[in-house]
């Protein structure tokens, strides 16, 4: 149990153990074997390198043994692990993903002759991603096997450089089409290679010294693993770097992990076992996660010119339980841990089942590109459920008959063996989202459609003799019968549209947060606490905190939620191909859709009139879990909903630039305390807002017209008397809901309702906060006195340098294209100088233009050489936050 005396009194947290065993537990020295030996070879095709390493596995298992890898680049396709057989990466050993032949994908490969192993039967596809799903498809694949270690200093490469020196990803970032039936393998005829190691459902593993570069989907997914010890490996991939998904008794220390594009070390419980196993007793200590471009880890450049992940947030790259949270997590500690150029800490419940025993300390985050940290109670509701049919389709037709769900069919088990029995144990309305609106004018999005809102689904209610009845399942028939002891009235048929086999909405409770300083974060998310009425975050202690965030945002944002995107060019992996991304300044609408987009205001009747309600922030249950999904809230520094104890001291929360937005929002937390906490505010701005609300429906019924509303307020809640405090009162609906005989007023603001924005869009000047100037990565520079020196700098800009060119909408496999508006960029650009010129040094930024090279210059005379380097500072100033690069030089004789 954790010895702080204050956090004891209020709660206990176990701390998590990690694996039984370290690397030495699994050696296997005495017999080794060389996979030349079996047929290997550099010069060999990918189809005889692969046969030969899984020979010489299948050797090595009948006694046990370590299967060499020499130095060498080897070509391959899928190797097939077996128990009891460790597999060394020799210095300079390369093993590389093959290409195969890829038609009908999102991208096309010209393939070497073979092809990864087809991806397996999984009767559960559709209960989490694709990637979650199939594992055989995979560069090194196990199922059902122990006691293996993979260690050395070599390489896992699922990359390739093409004849412009340009790294094209081998190992796919996206996944083949879903099987049309769940007793089909996992795709429709055609598949590829997309993790670099796959292993499910087994016991004793070990990964040690070796990198991964480009590893696909998942460089690493390991799921229903029992006892795993991870050390020294470096990950530098284009997705997942990480995943450790339903696994029990769990070390990862001493390891680095680069994944711009997806998260670094991501904790899961999906089903993509095919069983319910809850994830325990991790321990992660003394990693760096980071979101720099891919490759520039590896070959240690941290570049930087790629803004956002696919998701149209910044870079992910951080420590995260979710989203795939099926089966429940408990029990992880996490310390010591570098976040850089990331988002924060997520702890995200979503899914019906449990979240607890979390412990997250001594940790440092620099350039956060999301909430620092974020704690998430939903209610997407990811959670099997039998249905009322014993068809196998995956996507049923679409004359099928109603199921148990109207959303997200794909959740439905069949009702028949061998699938696992999950009968309905709740169930929650289907929203009728197809009314569609602007509040600008330019961007468009549905919400609830205000006169027919909800969706009815007869296959969840019985209707006799004019009187209507739940239902319940019959183990004995595997039929959906009358259950005569639940009458329901008419006006609540719409309650049963989607069948939930999970008994409640996931608890999240138990958390420790302490220890941890956060420089340049994201101005437009603060750490958020986000709880569900129905399903509050309870015992969170956060102590010890400082953050310091960027600022320049203002309360107006919170009320407008506004769709200002840019476009923006950027090279991938050091080559001089361009791609282009859709930039979002303010909502993301990746995350942020439906009525989450609205403007944030209530109608006057007694004015009839708009008025700003920045803290009418709507519930949103069933999203998706990101700390964009409710766009710019009311708080700069911490915003907290539906939270039962809750003690924060020694907080800091600072800005770099004013933000008009309060320190700190609390919206219905029940007991706990601030104490100590240092705020940066604006003039005329509170340290913290109370908000009350007399509007609130249970989680998932908000949009039911005439369901009863709750109150809720800050109650029980003790303040050092050194903040001011506001307090605030809700007393309507949030944005979108339809009007009833309980609110009759109007909640939609909207044009056509009488509402408008005081600035069209596109004369809306960008929050240049947000997204900032940078400098391209220069190297450590070495020079002999009497010698020319000439490196480029290049500072870029992205307010200013907005490309004429755009995105095409689609992210991997998806058919639709959705596009943002965009506008347009700022007219003047930053200034570039240079200090600690050496005497005879040259930079000349006369014709300086963001994006756009600079020399500098210098031939150091004799006396110049000394043994300390040079550091030469360039600065980018536009007005807001300079920014700066130092390069050293050393001068030799």
């Amino acid at each position: 149990m954790l010895p702080d005396k204050m956090e004891a009194i209020m709660f206990q947290v176990t701390e998590a153990t990690g694996c039984p065993f370290d690397r030495t537990y699994l050696l296997k020295e005495e017999r080794r074997f060389d996979i030349r030996d079996f047929g290997a070879g550099t010069d060999h095709s990918p189809v005889v390198n692969t046969s030969a390493i899984n020979n010489a596995i299948l050797a090595a298992s009948l006694e046990g043994g370590t299967v060499v890898v020499p130095e060498g680049s080897f070509r391959v396709y899928t190797i097939r692990l077996q128990s009891g057989v460790n597999l060394y990466l020799s210095a300079g050993s390369v093993l590389s993903a093959a290409r195969t032949d890829i038609t009908r994908s999102y991208e096309l490969q010209l393939g070497e002759g073979g092809n990864y192993d087809e991806p397996e039967v999984n009767l559960y596809v559709g209960l989490q991603d694709h990637g979650h799903t199939y594992f055989a498809n995979s560069l090194m694949y196990g199922a059902d096997i122990r006691d293996v270690m993979i260690y050395g200093p070599g390489l896992l490469d699922g990359s390739s450089l093409n004849d412009k020196g340009e790294l094209e990803q081998i190992l796919m970032g996206g996944d083949p089409h879903e099987p049309i039936r769940r007793n089909g393998p996992g795709h429709q005829g055609e598949w590829f290679g997309n993790k670099a190691i796959a292993l499910v459902r087994c016991e004793n593993i070990a990964f040690c010294d070796f990198s991964i570069l480009a590893g696909g989907h998942f460089a690493i997914i390991t799921t229903c693993v029992k006892n795993m010890y991870v050390e020294h490996i470096l990950v530098d991939t284009n997705r997942d770097a990480f995943d450790v998904d339903c696994c029990e008794n769990v070390t990862i220390v001493h390891s680095t992990f680069n994944s711009l594009t997806d998260d670094a070390i991501v904790l899961k419980a999906s089903y993509g076992g095919g069983i319910f196993m809850p994830l325990r007793n991790v321990l992660i200590e003394d990693c760096i996660v980071s979101g720099y471009d891919i490759g520039s880890v590896y070959a240690k450049t941290y570049t930087q010119d790629k803004l956002i992940a696919t998701d149209r947030c910044g870079p992910t790259a951080r420590v995260k339980l979710g989203t795939e949270s099926t089966c429940g997590y408990d029990l992880v500690t996490v310390r010591r841990v570098q976040f850089k150029r990331s988002r924060g800490f997520a702890l995200e419940a979503v899914d019906g089942a449990d979240l607890s025993n979390i412990i997250f300390e001594d940790s440092t985050m620099e350039d956060v590109s999301s909430s620092p940290i974020f704690i998430k109670a939903g209610d997407r509701g990811r959670f099997p459920v039998t249905g009322n049919s014993t068809g196998e389709d995956f996507i049923p037709a679409g004359d099928a008959a109603p199921n148990v769900r109207l959303d997200q069919s794909h959740w439905v088990l069949p009702a028949k063996e061998p699938y696992q029995v999950y009968p309905a144990r709740r169930y929650l309305p289907s929203y009728n989202r197809t009314h569609n609106v602007s509040a600008d004018g330019s961007s468009y999005f549905n919400i609830v459609d205000p006169e027919q809102p909800l969706r009815l689904n007869p296959a969840n209610v019985h209707e006799e003799n004019g009187r209507w009845y739940a239902v319940c399942y019959d183990e004995l028939t595997k039929k959906y019968v009358p259950d005569y002891s639940k009458e329901l009235q008419e006006g609540e048929l719409p309650l049963y549209a989607n069948a939930n086999g999970s008994e409640h909405i996931a608890y999240v409770h138990d958390i420790i947060i302490r220890n941890i300083t956060v420089k340049n974060a994201d101005p437009r998310y603060p750490i958020e606490l986000m709880g569900l009425m129905g399903s509050r975050i309870k015992n969170v202690s956060i102590t010890n905190v400082k953050v310091e965030y960027r600022g320049g945002l203002s309360l107006e944002h919170a009320v407008e939620q506004r769709q200002l995107n840019t476009n923006w060019e950027y090279a991938q992996y050091g080559g001089q191909k361009r791609s282009v991304q859709s930039l979002p300044w303010l909502v993301n609408t990746f995350f942020l859709k439906n009525e989450g987009l609205l403007p944030r205001a209530e109608w006057n009747p007694e004015a009839g009139t708009w008025k700003d309600a920045p803290f009418n922030v709507p519930e949103l249950p069933e999203v998706y879990p990101e700390p964009s999904n409710w766009g710019i809230l009311p708080a700069y520094g911490l915003y907290a909903r539906h939270v039962d104890n809750l003690y924060l001291d020694g907080i800091e929360l600072r800005f770099l630039t004013e933000d008009t937005r309060y320190p700190i929002v609390l919206d219905d937390v029940v007991q706990g305390s601030l104490r100590n906490i240092r705020v940066d505010r604006a003039d005329g701005v509170e340290d913290v807002v109370l908000v009350s609300n007399r509007c609130k429906r249970p989680a998932g019924l908000e949009y039911v017209t005439d369901y009863p509303y709750e109150q809720t307020a800050v109650e029980d809640v003790t303040i050092d008397s050194e903040l001011s405090v506001k307090r605030v009162a809700v007393n309507a609906p949030a944005p979108g809901t339809p009007k009833d005989r309980l609110y009759p007023y109007e909640t939609v603001a909207i044009p056509d309702n009488g509402y408008s924005l005081p600035v069209e869009t596109g004369a809306y000047p960008l929050p240049q906060t947000v997204f900032r100037p940078f400098f391209a990565f220069v190297a450590e520079q070495s020079i002999r006195a009497g010698e020319q020196l000439s490196f480029p700098v290049i500072a870029r800009q992205p307010a200013y340098e907005v490309s004429a060119h755009e995105t095409d909408g689609r992210i991997y496999n998806e058919t639709r294209s959705d596009k943002d508006p965009g506008v347009q960029g700022i007219a003047e650009p930053m200034i570039l100088t240079a200090g600690k010129l050496p005497e005879g040094a040259c930079f000349d930024t006369a014709a300086f233009v963001p994006g756009q090279a600079c020399t500098f210059s210098w031939t150091p005379a004799a006396d110049a050489v000394r043994n300390e380097p040079y550091i030469i500072e360039f600065i980018a100033d536009d007005g807001i936050i300079p920014v700066k690069l130092e390069v050293s030089i050393k001068v030799t004789g």
